[in-house]
């Protein structure tokens, strides 16, 4: 049986999905009934730095390629 993912990597999961699909953080907690108050914010900031940190990596692959995304311009 497989380890149980820690919530970080739950996160991170979660914020690929959120970003595959183009959902916005605050459309996922209106679908699942909860306010940005009602949660953890200490989860709340780690899954909006990675979906920041997602949204910078794939708007620098669309310009500089997958080769060259990460180089200093």
């Amino acid at each position: 049986m497989a380890d149980k993912p820690s919530h970080s990597r739950i996160r991170v999961a979660l914020a690929q999905f959120c970003v595959a699909q183009s959902l916005e953080l605050e459309e996922l907690y209106e679908a699942l009934g909860l306010t940005p108050t009602e949660a953890d914010s200490e989860a709340i900031a780690h899954l909006a730095g990675v979906l920041d940190g997602m949204n910078v990596a794939s708007s620098r692959i669309r310009q500089h390629g997958l080769d060259n995304w990460a180089r200093e311009v």
